[in-house]
């Protein structure tokens, strides 16, 4: 309480117990005969001085009292205006968020009586309909429609979602309406909040994906029969092509500095790069969509006969061949037999120009995860084009220096996919190169 107001009261005390006194004195001298004005002021008897006293001492009581209440009063008056003022801001606040959210929002009792609706609820609705039943002012029935999420929060307590269609001929084709209860201090359901949501153009990205999933879908089918279709037409005339060139390569007379011989042994060889060239779009179209049969596999045995295969092929070269031992992967057999053949294979490749060539396959710890590798210390990549090695038909090296199909990486990829697992390589130019690929635990 403000201290103006409280001296206003004492004040007003004081001269209420002077007023009091004076009274006293003049009452007693005029009617009373108890002495003159002067002897009853300055000189009362015992029980006067007693009286007058037990007045003002209870008249200051009575002000310190009423001092107190109106204290009370004030403190209690400066918290329920605080309250009110954090209540106003609270209500604000949240105005602003629903505004701000575009949802539709209502609140209705356990007789499905609208208490509530925001701006957004009422043109979605229609309208305000705030004391009305639910079903009978939005979907003009006479009980609660089929499905309704609200009825489903009051009875089990929980959250329940309804996606509904809108009729033909509204602003929107989809809602999703969201259901939760409203529990008073006790725990007791009392109301429901219905949460509206337009999810029109939600449901028009949805089907806009699936369709162009399956036109994807469609056209990667037609992709892979015409991959086939060509691959397989492809290779007869390639046959007989590759066939006579051969024979005329065989039994031909001429010198071989003669213009013709040469271009015999170029039709050759361009001859064979293509059926090695079908042969590898065939694996990867089969890889795409045969089935896979999970097992568990040694990597360690399977690597060890691929680079045992590979040194008898190669008889000439000394490579110095590390695997771990032990090493274990749930997979396809076949599959990750193409895997390693494609890595090792391109490792045995790439240091061919290595004295002291090495090839290492095992197991480390990478910030993805446990993974496996191979390693060389060959010709090796710059990392500026890590992110063209899986792609179809790409190459970092000259295909004079290091032959190949291109299709090699982007064959591992396809099988590492298809296992649901990850592969990556690393690699400096002369220093050698590292692929590493994880194989979950597991059916991909």
């Amino acid at each position: 309480m403000p201290e103006f107001k409280k001296l206003h009261i004492i004040v007003i005390a004081v001269c209420c117990i002077a007023l009091f006194w004076v009274a006293d004195v003049y009452v007693d001298a005029k009617f009373f005969g108890e002495g003159g004005v002067g002897q009853q002021f300055f000189h009362p008897t015992a029980q006067e001085l007693w009286y007058r006293s037990a007045f003002a001492v209870a008249l200051l009581v009575f002000t310190a009292f009423v001092c107190v209440v109106i204290s009370q009063r004030d403190r209690l008056d400066r918290q329920l205006t605080s309250a009110l003022e954090a209540a106003a801001s609270e209500k604000s606040k949240s105005e602003a968020i629903i505004a701000a959210i575009g949802d539709g929002i209502s609140i209705q009792d356990t007789g499905f009586r609208v208490l509530y609706q925001n701006e957004v609820h009422r043109q979605m609705a229609g309208g305000n309909f705030i004391g009305e039943q639910c079903f009978s002012a939005f979907g003009r029935g006479t009980s609660p429609c089929e499905g309704c999420p609200v009825v489903a929060a009051f009875n089990d307590g929980g959250i329940h979602t309804l996606v509904k269609q809108t009729p033909p001929g509204s602003a929107t084709t989809h809602i999703e309406i969201i259901a939760s209860p409203l529990r008073d201090a006790s725990g007791n359901i009392v109301a429901g909040i219905e949460v509206v949501r337009d999810i029109s153009s939600h449901m028009q990205s949805e089907a806009n994906l699936a369709r162009k999933a399956a036109d994807l879908e469609a056209l990667n089918r037609e992709l892979e029969s015409f991959a086939h279709s060509v691959s397989h037409d492809l290779r007869k005339p390639l046959t007989v092509i590759y066939t006579a060139a051969h024979y005329l390569r065989e039994n031909s007379v001429a010198a071989e500095a003669d213009p013709a011989s040469y271009f015999i042994n170029t039709i050759c060889d361009a001859s064979q790069r293509m059926e090695e060239l079908i042969e590898s779009l065939q694996m990867l179209a089969n890889i795409s969509h045969r089935q896979i049969n999970h097992a568990r596999l040694n990597l360690s045995e399977l690597a060890s006969v691929i680079t045992a295969d590979l040194g008898l092929i190669n008889p000439e070269r000394h490579v110095s061949c590390h695997i771990t031992p032990g090493l274990t992967a749930y997979g396809d057999c076949g599959l990750i037999r193409i895997l390693l053949e494609n890595l090792l294979g391109n490792a045995w490749k790439y240091t061919a120009n290595e004295p002291a060539a090495s090839i290492t396959f095992g197991e480390c710890e990478t910030i993805r995860g446990k993974a496996f590798f191979v390693q060389d210390n060959g010709a090796g990549f710059d990392m500026a084009f890590a992110d063209n090695l899986f792609k179809l038909f790409s190459r970092l090296h000259d295909s004079k220096q290091f032959s190949g199909t291109g299709i090699g990486l982007a064959t591992v990829k396809r099988v590492v996919e298809r296992h649901g697992g990850q592969v990556w390589g690393e690699g400096k130019v002369g220093e050698g190169a590292t692929f590493y690929f994880i194989l979950p635990e597991g059916k991909g």
